[in-house]
Formats: C-alpha cells, sequence, structure tokens
C-alpha cells in the first residue's frame, strides 16, 4: 500500500497524526495536574511544567513565523484551541478539573 501525499511531499495524515498527539499529551497534562494537586503519584510542578513544555512545542509547530510546519486552517485552529486548553488548566491549577 502506497502512502498518499499532499502537495509538499508530506503524508496526507500528518496533520491528523499531529492531533492525535496532542491530544494525548493534554490527557497526560490533566493526569499530571490532578496527581500534583492531590500530591499523588511522585508527580511534582516541574512534571507538570516539563508536559506544558513538550505540548507547547507541538502546538508552536502552527505558528508558520517560528519554525512552523504548512498546515490547513482547521488544523491549526484545533492546535490552538487545544494550546489554550492546556494553558487555563495550569492558570485554574487544576481547580475545575
Amino acid at each position: 500500500m502506497t502512502e498518499q501525499r499532499d502537495a509538499t511531499g508530506m503524508p496526507e495524515n500528518w496533520e491528523v497524526a499531529l492531533i492525535v498527539a496532542v491530544e494525548k499529551a493534554l490527557v497526560q497534562l490533566r493526569w499530571l495536574i490532578k496527581s500534583e494537586n492531590r500530591k499523588a503519584d511522585g508527580v511534582e510542578k516541574p512534571d507538570v511544567h516539563a508536559q506544558v513544555s513538550r505540548l507547547s512545542a507541538l502546538t508552536d509547530l502552527a505558528y508558520p513565523g517560528i519554525g512552523g510546519l504548512p498546515m490547513s486552517e482547521a488544523t491549526a485552529a484545533k492546535l490552538h484551541q487545544h494550546n489554550a486548553i492546556a494553558m487555563q488548566w495550569v492558570r485554574d491549577g487544576g481547580a475545575n478539573l
């Protein structure tokens, strides 16, 4: 089976894979924030900050000016939305999780 590629030569499904990776990172961030708040599972603030850094690195790919990738507007919007959710969770300290 041959993989379909877009006009730039990238696999057509790479945007879906990126969104899935970001969504998995969000799930992990949520767990880390909850665990850190409960003082459970040995999770500490640096663990949460490291996950935020990883998540931000992925969502920053939607910004073309800072080394982003050419992607659809829908994918960029989804990445921005996921980043906003993550930042709100951090600002709230997990109060609404």
